[in-house]
């Protein structure tokens, strides 16, 4: 699991991992932490943060090449958010500040009939930059603002963040005070709304994880 801030926290994919026999490791680049080889590891997850894919940062170009690496060698691949544009820009496509401004809360996910496995319905959502996928990649959902989710060989790129809890949220909200500002963010309604989500026990979350531990595992020696 590659991080991009100190205070990350695994939340529900922990929770779906653990369900499924598996466990992770995380690494943290921009603290100089090394990424593991392709044959220690049977999937990859790339977790958000608050940098900007395009940003010049060298441990992001880095991992750039590392996703592009994960992808070629067909290991699965889970990129959230940040992660997202990071495998895009390393798969020939781009990233770039969003053009609706920033799409926070719990938001509505549309599914293209394309789709192999479910994933539409309600996530938490907090970005406002955006991507273009790949030449190739197969667009898999959408928002009323934003492209959502898309996939190219082995990875499965989002960009709302399935792995999110309650707990996570508040995390969120207290560190992004200027930027919730700045954007005139209703932050009650975002903390109301995902009280609701969370305590009805944000099933479509745990659906659409489920579903991508599920399509490796059969059939893998599971650690």
């Amino acid at each position: 699991m590659i991080t991009h801030v100190d205070r990350a926290a695994a939340g529900l994919i922990h929770d779906v991992a653990r369900d499924r026999g598996f466990s992770y490791r995380v690494v943290r680049p921009y603290r100089g932490e090394q990424l593991p080889g392709l044959g220690e590891v049977e999937a990859v997850v790339a977790m958000g943060g608050p940098q900007a894919a395009y940003d010049d940062h060298p441990y992001l170009r880095a991992e750039e090449r590392y996703l592009a690496s994960v992808v070629e060698a067909g290991v699965p691949l889970l990129a959230i958010c940040l992660g997202a544009q990071v495998l895009s820009r390393a798969l020939g496509g781009t990233a770039q500040p969003g053009s609706d401004g920033l799409e926070a809360g719990i938001i509505q996910v549309k599914q293209a009939d394309s789709a192999p496995f479910e994933i539409a319905g309600e996530f938490f959502s907090f970005h406002s930059d955006s991507m273009t996928p790949p030449a190739g990649a197969e667009v898999l959902a959408g928002s009323d603002r934003y492209l959502q989710a898309w996939s190219a060989g082995s990875a499965l790129a989002v960009q709302f963040h399935p792995e999110m809890t309650m707990a996570g949220v508040q995390d969120l909200l207290d560190d992004e005070g200027p930027k919730l500002e700045r954007y005139h963010v209703d932050v009650p309604r975002i903390r109301a709304d995902a009280e609701r989500y969370f305590n009805a026990g944000a099933e479509d979350s745990r659906t659409l994880l489920g579903h991508w531990f599920d399509a490796f595992a059969p059939g893998h020696p599971r650690r």
